[in-house]
């Protein structure tokens, strides 16, 4: 298991993206929120190091209870457990947009610039995310005659947060030198963990809103 950099061009943001992400759809923002994220792009480009480690592990699904990876069980919730169905391996991974990306946000949030700090906090959540398709792209690659699941978070379909104490248990202490507080977020904050199913009979679905349980989330369609 190894602590792998990823070059900063293989989840490079464009600023078509950044201006999807942001909302603006196919129109254009004024010249101000334009030249923002051009300089917050250039800044990220010469300094971030985005990271990840990815452990391969064999393991079973618990009927709609759990998963179990060498010695831990993780309580996932029956959502998340039908959709890892059939796995008969797994890839634990924590990936983040890294602790220089941290340190930019944190310079940023002595001024009181409101629009950078949102337009970096959307970049940051996009990048770790890509870090994210990322591993799942590797794991193709290492494992061409294997399908995989799609990856699930601790915090999403009633996979209790504090199940990325496991996690963390089985990637070793500060993988990507990500740490965990006493109520289990990560710093730096834009980092992610998680689970990927892997076997010859899995289906890629992803924890869309026709599984999600939470009525409540702002991202469910209607």
């Amino acid at each position: 298991m190894d602590d792998n950099c990823i070059a900063y061009s293989e989840v490079e943001l464009s600023p078509e993206e950044v201006l999807k992400e942001i909302g603006y759809g196919e129109s254009l923002p004024d010249s101000e929120v334009q030249e923002v994220i051009l300089h917050l792009l250039a800044l990220l480009r010469r300094e971030v190091k985005p990271r990840y480690v990815c452990l391969i592990s064999e393991g079973w699904v618990e009927g709609t209870v759990a998963v179990h990876i060498q010695n831990h069980v993780l309580n996932t919730g029956p959502t998340i457990s039908r959709l890892l169905e059939k796995s008969s391996s797994f890839a634990v991974f924590a990936a983040t947009a890294g602790a220089e990306f941290e340190q930019i946000t944190q310079e940023y949030k002595k001024t009181d610039d409101i629009l950078v700090h949102y337009i970096l906090d959307i970049m940051g959540t996009a990048i770790v995310e890509k870090v994210g398709d990322c591993i799942e792209s590797k794991l193709e690659k290492s494992l061409p005659d294997m399908l995989h699941t799609h990856r699930f978070s601790p915090g999403y379909c009633n996979w209790h947060l504090t199940e990325q104490r496991k996690i963390f248990s089985l990637l070793g202490d500060r993988p990507c030198g990500i740490s965990l507080s006493d109520v289990c977020l990560m710093n730096p904050i834009k980092s992610i963990s998680g689970i990927i199913g892997v076997g010859k009979e899995v289906q890629t679905r992803k924890y869309a809103c026709q599984y999600c349980e939470l009525e409540t989330c702002y991202k469910r369609k209607k």
